[in-house]
């Protein structure tokens, strides 16, 4: 039997890409792969991860990983497309794309599970399931989850070398990527362009450096 899973890596994030992965495997693979240690990818070590990543890519029926950029992110929310219809339409995206798979696993995004489950049945087929944690629950969709994961590593690591900066993990929440940020808007007035600008922690950076600046203004 083959089966589909789709996951995605970077949601969350202020800087760099979402990845959405979705990948489709005989059903015997992926026993196999769960035997050398397959789980949710933010489970597993970086080189496990890694090692079951080239694993996986040689045994897939089919795959597709779609990126979104910083920039189209933003653009995207400009046009009132939340990150729920993003998501939403790269999935679609994927599961049209994917060859040969008779059933798909996806890790919802939408907070009602059962709708999003629902939608996606009316916009490709019924043969779904969609499931909050499915990168836990579904080997499959697990395999997706380290595709998306070890791909948007690797979008972060050509970043970093790219800005000569080790900015971390990317997230809102690790010091060295607010710090990243914070350097780089008083250095040059403006954001990188692996910035999601639309984020609420971009614009306090933002309006923390102006009312500093102003207030040297006023000092001087």
């Amino acid at each position: 039997m083959y089966l589909a899973g789709i996951d995605e890596a970077g949601r969350g994030p202020v800087l760099g890409p979402l990845v959405l992965a979705g990948v489709v495997m005989e059903k015997d693979d992926i026993e196999v792969l769960v035997q050398k240690g397959l789980a949710d990818s933010k489970l597993l070590k970086r080189e496990l991860r890694e090692e079951l990543y080239q694993e996986i890519l040689e045994k897939v029926i089919d795959y597709k990983i779609v990126k979104i950029t910083a920039q189209e992110i933003d653009t995207q929310r400009m046009n009132a497309i939340n990150l729920n219809k993003i998501e939403l339409n790269s999935i679609v995206d994927i599961l049209n794309s994917l060859k040969r798979w008779e059933k798909a696993f996806v890790d919802a995004c939408d907070t009602n599970a059962e709708r999003f489950e629902l939608t996606l049945q009316n916009l490709v087929n019924t043969n779904i399931k969609a499931e909050h944690f499915a990168d836990k629950k579904y080997p499959i969709v697990s395999a997706a989850s380290v595709i998306a994961k070890v791909t948007r590593d690797n979008e972060i690591l050509k970043a970093q070398k790219e800005y000569g900066v080790d900015f971390g993990s990317g997230y809102p929440n690790d010091p060295k990527t607010i710090k990243f940020l914070k350097n780089y808007y008083e250095e040059k007035s403006k954001l990188p362009s692996i910035a999601r600008r639309s984020w609420d922690t971009v614009r306090k950076i933002i309006e923390e450096q102006e009312q500093s600046s102003l207030d040297s203004f006023f000092v001087k």
